[in-house]
């Protein structure tokens, strides 16, 4: 185990990507580590929060990253465990390490899933808003520890608010918030996530269930049921973020539709112009270029053909159909 000493962190050599699934999280398998040694770190050298190891009790952090490339990247967490030189591990007891301590909180976009979140992200990147798509921010809170172990949640709750306060330390920059797209799965974590920010907005993006149904499903190894329980989840973060934040709503089909209207609609709510170019830049090519999410392959639509009928009975007999339906008619809610 590498352990902090004193002032000192020590730092180890790490092994590039073999992560089959290049969206999914961060793991300890990912970072294997070499011999100890003593790390260099120069003081105004900021270090990404990459992963938070319960097991031990510390958040391992690459150094040394390029700022802006993380900012652009479709998934950080691919592009810092595959940039990276080293590894800083830091027990939690040592709160942030990155200096000065940014305090402010960031504005999170929440989303179902392959909804052109990753669209948006690069709207705002090109727009020169600051943003960072899919760090691992909030795996310690769907984790089997926090669901299983109540003792053990106000800990990893401040793990996270320490991951939280260094990713803003190392990408903010002092420019309105600082604009953080979450992974599907982190729909889970939205009360957790959210208790005691400061930062009172909020973004949610969703897709019309069949069309995204079908997009998951040509992608990825899921069943029928998974299919309904995730989207119907991530609904359920929506009606809670309409409850406890001023959220702003986005439809993937509204943003392909007509893509100046919701830009302007969301460069009212972020305070932040996002003009015709930086649109038509992001647009110009396809936001999963150079991931393995860019093309579907033969095998995948003809296991969603395959199980595209029972999808749509699920949708219905379960009745969360109603339920989704249900919730999107809902009025606006009042600003908290």
């Amino acid at each position: 185990m590498i352990v902090g000493l004193g002032r000192k962190i020590l730092a180890a050599d790490i092994l590039r990507e073999t992560a089959a699934d290049a969206t999914r999280s961060s793991n300890l398998a990912d970072f294997p580590t070499g011999p100890f040694r003593t790390s260099s770190r120069q003081r105004d050298q900021a270090a990404f929060p990459c992963l938070i190891d319960i097991a031990h009790g510390r958040t391992l952090y690459v150094p040394g990253l390029d700022a802006q490339r993380l900012r652009e990247a479709p998934f950080a967490n691919v592009y810092a465990r595959t940039e990276a030189k080293s590894v800083l591990s830091v027990p939690w007891e040592a709160g942030p390490i990155n200096r000065p301590v940014v305090k402010a909180d960031p504005l999170y976009v929440f989303s179902s899933g392959r909804c052109g979140s990753t669209l948006l992200h690069n709207i705002l990147t090109a727009a020169g808003v600051n943003g960072v798509s899919e760090p691992d921010i909030a795996t310690a809170l769907i984790s089997p520890v926090y669901d299983k172990r109540p003792l053990m949640r106000p800990l990893l709750r401040w793990a996270t608010r320490t991951f939280v306060r260094d990713l803003a330390s190392a990408l903010g920059e002092g420019r309105g918030p600082l604009v953080v797209k979450l992974r599907s799965q982190f729909c889970r974590a939205a009360e957790p996530l959210l208790k005691g920010s400061c930062e009172r907005r909020t973004i949610f993006m969703t897709r019309d269930f069949a069309s995204w149904s079908r997009s998951v499903g040509q992608l990825f190894r899921v069943s029928p049921a998974y299919l309904i329980q995730e989207y119907r989840r991530s609904l359920k973060c929506y009606a809670y973020l309409r409850q406890v934040s001023h959220c702003h709503f986005l439809r993937y089909e509204d943003l392909v539709a007509d893509p100046g209207q919701e830009m302007a609609r969301l460069s009212e709510f972020l305070g932040h112009e996002i003009t015709g170019h930086a649109i038509d830049e992001a647009m110009a090519e396809g936001s999963q270029k150079g991931t393995r999410l860019e093309k579907v392959s033969e095998k995948g639509v003809a296991r969603w053909q395959a199980m595209k009928d029972e999808v749509d009975h699920l949708w219905m007999a379960s009745g969360t159909a109603e339920f989704c339906a249900s919730i999107l008619k809902q009025e606006p809610l009042p600003r908290p």
